[in-house]
Formats: structure tokens, sequence, C-alpha cells
């Protein structure tokens, strides 16, 4: 429904009667009945296809974004003892109009993007372990040669900015003309991030905190869509992420074979990323945390055969 006949309020809800038409005309111009026996409501009579309940538009070129980005990179490499080290570092910002409130205005909804991450940091090591190679310590004995050569180390460690809370969802009342979001309380004061770091209390009992004040917002009135922006309102982000991933590694040389065993971890400290926060106000879990967002530790053994 296009959002100029939302003035017509209640009216929208009404059967399409002789009446109610008249009524509807005297508010907005041109409201006529789309074809003969049309009998559903206003608002269906106003849609630009009243005879469907609904029509997509599956591959509808009606959206943008736009990603800009600083990158640093400063890496090590030691051939001596095979230590390699990188750091990188990405300060970046995405902007999208991916969903919007009404398909009659994409710009509106033009925001920072849902998978936003203005800050990431990567710190990456790789160590091929020198000893028992030739000339270095332990190759001259053969058992602790046998032991300690063609050994490689290897681990990342990552962190990630929280991306944006999505839309704060409401009540809304906008018959087949889209969705709303929430309004910001014009009287509200203070903090809207309230009882500390996400994951403090306690997150499993019975009742534990919520993280987001709802005193900062309200529904918006029938018939209109709300204020609050699609994505970051207040700067509101979910938890950051931090992660360290470890490989272990050795090499077997056979003639022309090379085999390689080796362990990996990932998520090496079981470090939990906390999610999926309630966002409709509308709802009793309103700014709780009610899941891990990333991945248990986990750990798995590798074989690779080069020939």
């Amino acid at each position: 429904l296009d959002p100029r006949y939302l003035v017509l309020g209640n009216l929208l809800t009404q059967p399409a009667t002789p009446t109610n038409i008249a009524a509807a005309q005297a508010i907005v111009s041109g409201v006529a009945m789309p074809y003969a026996n049309f009998s559903g409501t206003i608002a269906q009579m106003l849609r630009p296809f009243p005879q469907y309940s609904g029509v997509t538009d599956v591959y509808g070129d009606v959206a943008r974004s736009n990603y800009h980005s600083l990158q640093l990179t400063v890496e090590k490499r030691r051939s001596d003892d095979g230590l390699t080290v990188s750091l990188n570092y990405t300060f970046s910002r995405t902007t999208d109009n991916l969903a919007a409130r009404t398909g009659y205005n994409f710009d509106q909804d033009w925001s920072v993007g849902a998978n936003d991450q203005p800050h990431v940091w990567n710190a990456m090591v790789v160590y091929n372990v020198p000893f028992g190679a030739d000339g270095r310590p332990g190759s001259g004995n053969t058992v602790v040669r046998a032991m300690v050569k063609d050994w490689q180390i290897s681990g990342i460690t990552q962190f990630r900015s929280g991306r944006p809370l999505g839309s704060i969802g409401a009540a809304c009342n906008l018959p087949n003309a889209g969705t709303c979001y929430a309004d910001f309380n014009p009287s509200f004061t203070g903090a809207v991030r309230i009882n500390g770091d996400y994951g403090d209390g306690d997150v499993l009992g019975a009742n534990p905190p919520s993280y987001i004040d709802r005193n900062a917002f309200q529904s918006p009135a029938a018939f209109t869509y709300g204020n609050t922006p699609r994505a970051l309102a207040f700067d509101l982000r979910n938890p950051n992420s931090f992660n360290q991933d470890l490989s272990v590694r050795r090499d077997f040389h056979v003639s022309h074979v090379k085999l390689g065993l080796g362990v990996d971890v990932f998520n090496l400290f079981n470090t939990v990323v906390l999610g999926n926060i309630q966002t409709n106000i509308t709802n009793a879990n309103f700014g709780r945390v009610s899941s891990q967002s990333n991945t248990p530790r986990v750990g798995q053994i590798k074989v690779r055969l080069e020939f």
C-alpha cells in the first residue's frame, strides 16, 4: 500500500462500500473501485494488484549497498628460524538499504548495514620449529632429531566489533502497508544500556537480566512507521567477538612422499560470544541474551598425504 493512503486511518480496514469509498475520496483524491464486484477492504482496494493477497518481486533491482575500508598489514618473515608473524587491521563502514519499511521508499532506510563491523584485528603466527634440521640444535643426535624435526606450530587470534542490533520491533497498525519500527521515547533520559556488559548477571537463571532499557522506546502511533533507524538505534551493537585457533603439525618424509599429521583446535579457550538479543519491545524477553552466537571449542585430527 502506498504510504500516502495511511491518512485514511481506520477507513483502511473497512469494506469497500460506496459509503466508505466516498469518505476516502473526501480525504484523498483518486480513490476508486479497481474493478466491478470488488469485495475487499479499502486497503486491499488501493494496492497495486488488488485482486491478489500479495505479490513478490523475486528479481527486483531495488536495493544497494556501500562498503569503504582502510586496511593495514604488517608482516615479518625470518628465514633463519622459520618464523612468520602477520598483523592486519581493517577499519570499515558498511551501509545499505537491503530491508525497508515500505517498498515505496527504500532510501528511507539507508543506514548502517546489518553486517557492519568497524574494527577487525587479526594476528597470525606460523613457526616452523628449526630444531633437528641440519646444523640446528638437536641435529647431531639421531633420537632427538627424530623427535623434534619437521614440526610446525601456527595460530591466529581474531577480534571483531559487534554487528549492529537489528531494528527495534514494536506493535504495528499498518494494514497492507509494510512494517514499522519503534519510536524513540521523547521523555527518556539516561543510558539505554543497563545491567553491565552483555553476560553480566545470571544469564541462565529464571529471571535473566535485560541489557537494554525498554523505556527508551515506544510503539508508534497507528498508521505510522516509527522513527528509529533500521539498525544501530542508540549505537546499540551485539557483543564483540574474540577467538583463537591453534594448529600443530608434523611432516614425515619417506622417499618422494610427505605425510603430514596434525591437530587443529578452533576456539582454543572456548570463548563464549553471546547473541540473539531480543529487540522487539512487545516481547517479555526484550534486551535479553538467548543463545551463544559462536561455535564452542572444536578439535580435529588431520592427515595429509602429498606425493
